[in-house]
């Protein structure tokens, strides 16, 4: 067992990583611990236990990274092993796990709340409490709001981790249930947080409730829904819980009730909710489980969309950077969200979905911001794989010859001008591809207006390279 410590709590292994990987090596080599600890003899589990607990109280106030590594690795090996063992009876367990939640250091503190929610799925009887009272008695002030963050991560661990699973002959969900009464309060009360973290912690953790407890968590969800209520933000936390449910593949009866007021929320006056809702039905419809409940509402959200997915000249800003002043587009991430959804939708419904009107949002689309560009092109792709839509978008094809014609022609000038070479030439390809997929249907019904499109822009020197690449396969985009 020593010599399989040693090696697992090797942190020269994390340095040598990079940024972003570190992070998942602590998690592996932290579950690789507790794996070895929980399944030793109860002595040697004991003495692992003590081994990592001096580790976390040694590191106090260093700020090196090898130190603020093998504090991590330490904490999060102990909260798996309580995912395993009931760790809540070891004296000075809980005190180190809340006081780490206080470190200067952000790695240890999300480290901290990880390790506290991972081992109250161990021990649900004693540290559940633990982690609502303690939500309930931080502080309002910044340094709370911070700790009441952390805390309500692992109050999200604990739900996300125990809807599944089982503890001893009992799933986890019927231990979490008699709890639900305290956690919903505090959940509804942090759905009004400025921070959209936090806001997004409450959706997962409401989200993930649904199955647990549903009577109770559609209640909750109603109130924070309701229209009389005058914060946007809340609305936005409720219906953004739809989507974390339906990402846990939970029954479409669970998700069925809130069906009316996710549509609604389509219509809020409020972006942010529209978006949040936009969210919650791209992740809906293509739910393996929960997609048939909105089968015949796409109408309606068609109509949505494109309301959606228009450019509104009162969201952009002029934001002035000193020497120069930038222009900053508040409505590109919902039109983004909009044409998202839409491919979401002809993928999930292709006979009610696949229409003229798909072909309008793509002309409208390719006027628009290049990301955007590029899911409609996506979107005109996916329309055009569906053969017995063919017959009902033919006489539209023509319609696609302006916007590919102008954008081709800009972003060859760029390449002609050694101006975004790289950005120019996957712009390109994107076109190409998309030509490629929907040139066989104008030539396969005589449209002439496309034909001669095709042959004429295909003597342009750049486009006439990457639509040929296209065609032999070797498009590396």
């Amino acid at each position: 067992f020593e010599k399989l410590r040693q090696e697992l709590s090797n942190t020269s292994v994390i340095t040598s990583a990079q940024a972003q990987a570190q992070r998942h090596v602590i998690g592996t080599l932290a579950k690789g611990l507790a794996a070895v600890t929980s399944s030793s003899a109860p002595d040697v589990q004991k003495a692992a236990v003590q081994h990592f607990l001096e580790s976390v109280r040694k590191t106090a106030g260093n700020s090196s990274p090898e130190v603020i590594h093998q504090c991590e690795l330490s904490l999060l090996a102990l909260g798996e092993t309580g995912k395993y063992t009931d760790l809540s009876g070891v004296p000075g367990f809980c005190d180190v796990l809340l006081q780490q939640l206080e470190s200067q250091q952000d790695e240890i503190r999300l480290a901290a709340a990880l390790a506290l929610g991972y081992a109250t799925v161990g021990a649900m009887g004693t540290l559940l409490k633990v982690v609502i009272d303690n939500v309930q008695q931080a502080g309002t002030e910044a340094p709370g709001q911070k700790k009441q963050y952390l805390l309500l991560t692992s109050l999200r661990e604990v739900i996300a981790i125990g809807v599944a699973e089982r503890h001893g002959s009992r799933s986890l969900a019927e231990h979490l249930k008699p709890h639900v009464g305290r956690v919903l309060p505090i959940l509804q009360q942090y759905a009004d947080s400025q921070e959209e973290s936090m806001r997004n912690v409450v959706s997962e953790s409401l989200g993930h409730l649904l199955a647990v407890d549903q009577e109770a968590v559609l209640q909750a969800l109603t109130a924070l829904l309701s229209k009389e209520r005058e914060s946007w933000r809340m609305r936005a936390a409720a219906v953004a819980s739809v989507r974390f449910a339906a990402a846990k593949h939970c029954q479409a009866s669970t998700v069925l009730p809130l069906k009316e007021a996710l549509l609604q929320c389509l219509g809020d006056e409020e972006l942010q909710v529209r978006k949040a809702a936009l969210h919650s039905v791209n992740v809906v419809c293509v739910s393996p489980t929960c997609s048939e409940i909105l089968q015949d509402s796409t109408d309606l959200i068609l109509e949505r969309i494109k309301d959606d997915s228009k450019q509104r000249p009162e969201l952009i800003r002029e934001v002035d950077l000193g020497p120069f002043k930038h222009k900053v587009d508040d409505g590109l991430p919902l039109r983004k969200f909009a044409y998202t959804v839409c491919c979401s939708l002809l993928a999930a419904y292709p006979e009610q979905v696949a229409s003229p009107t798909i072909i309008d949002l793509v002309l409208q689309g390719m006027g628009d911001n290049e990301d955007i560009q590029v899911i409609c092109c996506q979107l005109l792709q996916d329309l055009c794989s569906w053969n017995f839509a063919l017959f009902r978008i033919m006489g539209r094809v023509g319609d696609l010859v302006e916007p590919f014609d102008r954008c081709i022609v800009r972003w060859s000038k760029q390449v002609q001008a050694k101006q975004q070479v790289g950005r120019a030439m996957d712009m390109l390809r994107l076109y190409a591809r998309t030509l490629k997929v929907v040139e066989p249907i104008a030539e396969a019904n005589q449209h002439k207006v496309f034909v001669d499109f095709m042959g004429r822009i295909l003597k342009d020197p750049a486009f006439a390279q990457v639509y040929e690449q296209a065609t032999a396969g070797k498009d590396s985009l």
